[in-house]
């Protein structure tokens, strides 16, 4: 269920990106998947064909990455890559952190088709 929410405001950024560009189809949809975000690329993938049929992203093709999580330790400042979203500081042992990176899922990159039968390549 996580995911098809994820994966419904994700869709929209999609469309809003390809109105914007005056697109006539959505062709490729790049996503960065935190390692801390709870979903999984088939999860993405299963709900955005869902919500696909009848729309610019009808046929589009998904690319997923991921990307690290991080951490702030609010007891000692330091900055660190986590693994896992329950973790301690790795200098000073303190918990809970401050997760300022990788726990969700993102719209990286879209390629679009225009009337002219231009590529458009849009970074989010």
């Amino acid at each position: 269920m996580h995911e098809g929410a994820l994966t419904e405001d994700l869709f929209e950024h999609v469309l809003i990106h390809a109105r914007e560009a005056n697109a006539r189809r959505v062709t490729r949809v790049k996503v960065t998947i935190g390692a801390l975000a709870d979903a999984t690329p088939d999860s993405i993938k299963f709900y955005f064909d869902a919500l696909a049929p009848g729309t610019l992203a009808e046929g589009a093709a998904l690319e997923f990455e991921s990307a690290p999580g991080a951490a702030h330790c609010r007891a000692c400042a330091k900055e660190f890559e986590i693994a896992e979203l329950y973790a301690a500081c790795p200098d000073c042992g303190a918990f809970p952190l401050k997760v300022t990176r990788g726990n969700g899922v993102y719209l990286s990159s879209l390629e679009v088709e225009t009337d002219d039968n231009r590529q458009e390549h849009i970074h989010e």
